[in-house]
């Protein structure tokens, strides 16, 4: 007769069952995910101050006598001092699309490969040998991200270039206007040298897959888990298939034997 006690353990059996790897799988994307949109939005706070710098640098306004204020930055401008500022946004813009490339294509690398210590971190073209197709979009994403990293370089030299004579030679405020310019630069100069220097790696002769956003070295070296049907990179995965194969056998030696 089937007890109460019975049917209590079977309830607590059901409710501690272990999540499958695949499960698993999705929630450490997930929080990888999570991971690289926090840091992406720190970032986009930096590229901001870095790039407005006629908008966030002290600036000394002859007509008050006093240090502009936001408002004063955006109104009886110049034409230079307009033309600096197109200038200053057009550089945002340019770091937005950046910011965009960066994060589709993290989101490629977290949804398509891993990453493993029991393999080198220059072994991933051949692990994924059999999957030409991911091969191919993780070579497409590493350059455009070293494209588009040069082009704003690039933006940001003339950017800094145009601030500067506007800020030190027509309004310049003290030592206030050096400090805070340099600090802005500092934001985001060594995040766009880093990423010049992995994508520079990246696109060379060997496929290499590193991320961009965490604060850690990561390099994916091997294909995800859901790619890896035969549990090559995977022990977990593999032993999940073998006990998912030796259920349906029993199965089907179950309906064969009524």
């Amino acid at each position: 007769m089937f007890s109460f006690k019975q049917m209590w353990k079977n309830f607590l059996n059901k409710k501690e069952k272990p999540e499958t790897p695949q499960k698993e799988k999705k929630s450490s994307n997930l929080k990888e995910l999570s991971s690289s949109i926090f840091y992406s939005c720190i970032e986009g706070i930096r590229m901001i101050m870095a790039s407005l710098l006629s908008v966030f640098v002290p600036q000394y306004c002859p007509e008050t006598g006093t240090t502009c204020t936001l408002s004063d930055n955006f109104t009886n401008l110049s034409e230079y001092n307009v033309f600096v500022l197109a200038i200053n946004f057009i550089t945002l813009a340019s770091y937005v699309k950046l910011l965009f490339i960066q994060n589709s294509r993290e989101a490629y690398l977290i949804s398509h490969l891993d990453e493993s210590k029991d393999y080198p971190i220059n072994s991933l073209e051949e692990n994924i040998k059999s999957y030409p197709n991911i091969a191919h979009r993780i070579r497409s994403h590493n350059k455009r991200l070293y494209i588009y990293t040069k082009v704003v370089l690039g933006m940001m030299m003339f950017n800094i270039l145009f601030s500067s004579i506007l800020i030190f030679y027509y309004f310049y405020d003290g030592f206030r206007s050096v400090t805070t310019m340099l600090s802005n630069i500092l934001l985001i100069s060594s995040k766009l040298y880093s990423l010049y220097t992995i994508s520079v790696e990246c696109t060379g002769v060997k496929l290499y897959a590193y991320s961009t956003i965490h604060q850690s070295n990561i390099s994916y070296n091997i294909p995800d888990e859901q790619y890896d049907k035969y549990g090559l990179f995977h022990v977990s995965t593999a032993v999940h298939h073998k006990a998912k194969r030796d259920l349906n056998r029993y199965k089907l030696k179950v309906k064969n034997k009524n």
